[in-house]
């Protein structure tokens, strides 16, 4: 091969890495876009005194704000932005669980002022499993299943980057490829996106979901195929 031809082909090679950056920058842009509507629409909600609402309410909070620091992260600290996933997860399955199937008992426990006491009787609320299980009982049709399916998919390699594990080791010693970078933005999208069926729940506005419907289709390049439960 001439060196001229080699060139050609080292040209290509960088070109191809060039692009899958932009990409990925642009799919940031997007996503932080797609969090700005998502935000703004849960503004909407006015505070309530009622814990069916306001816990729900208040951990779908949580998750957003993990989401987007998800998002200010991933282009900086991949590990970082990673291990936030689990935690993001977690506080839209509680929100999930608080909404149809905590008991009042454990709405009063996350409800508490913050004291030593409180914080070891909330030690008794269930973890990840059982809420799941009790989704499934008394959540809306499909919430259960789906939350299950997520788990099951993102679980070890989360468990690894919260640890300490081989996932964030390797990575580090290896890099990051861009295809698990926008796979992660693309799941912490969505759980921002199926925040907006608890917002519709809570303010019981049939037009949040047109909102969550109208957001799929525009910005389905940085989702995943979601599966959006219904009651």
């Amino acid at each position: 091969m001439s060196a001229s031809g080699r060139k050609r082909t080292y040209d290509g090679v960088m070109t191809s890495a060039a692009q899958q950056s932009d990409q990925f920058g642009a799919a940031l842009e997007r996503s932080r876009s797609l969090g700005a509507v998502i935000e703004e629409t849960w503004r909407c909600l006015k505070d309530s005194d009622e814990p069916r609402l306001r816990v729900p309410a208040g951990l779908c909070g949580i998750s957003l704000d993990h989401g987007r620091a998800i998002r200010l992260l991933l282009s900086v600290s991949p590990p970082s932005a990673i291990a936030l996933l689990r935690p993001q997860y977690e506080s839209f399955v509680r929100a999930v669980w608080a909404r149809h199937a905590a008991r009042p008992g454990d709405l009063d426990r996350l409800l508490a002022p913050l004291t030593l006491e409180s914080q070891q009787a909330a030690k008794r609320l269930p973890g990840v499993p059982d809420m799941l299980a009790a989704i499934d009982k008394t959540g809306p049709r499909g919430a259960g299943a789906l939350l299950a399916r997520a788990r099951e998919r993102l679980w070890d390699g989360l468990n690894s980057f919260i640890h300490g594990g081989i996932h964030p080791f390797r990575r580090g010693q290896e890099g990051y490829p861009l295809s698990l970078l926008t796979d992660l933005l693309k799941n912490a999208n969505a759980l921002s996106v199926l925040t907006l069926l608890v917002l519709a729940e809570l303010t019981d506005d049939p037009a949040i979901v047109e909102v969550l419907h109208a957001l799929h289709w525009e910005f389905q390049d940085i989702l995943p195929p979601l599966e959006p439960f219904v009651s």
